[in-house]
């Protein structure tokens, strides 16, 4: 049974993997920080130098040539 859609596994929209380890608290969510989003997902939405959701993303300096 999948830990987080409480499905068979064979039935689960995680393609039958048990992502239950992987799943995260709405507390955790609230304290990510860049570093910790990096270190638990291995990706932050600030890598695009589009959106930074995260006070601590760093920030690309734009030089106009």
């Amino acid at each position: 049974m999948c830990g987080d859609c409480l499905r068979p596994l064979n039935e689960c929209h995680h393609g039958g993997e048990d992502m239950s380890q992987e799943s995260i608290s709405w507390a955790e969510l609230a304290e990510l920080t860049h570093a910790t989003q990096v270190e638990r997902f291995n990706f932050c939405t600030c890598e695009e130098q589009e959106d930074f959701p995260f006070e601590d993303c760093p920030r690309e300096e734009v030089t106009n040539a």
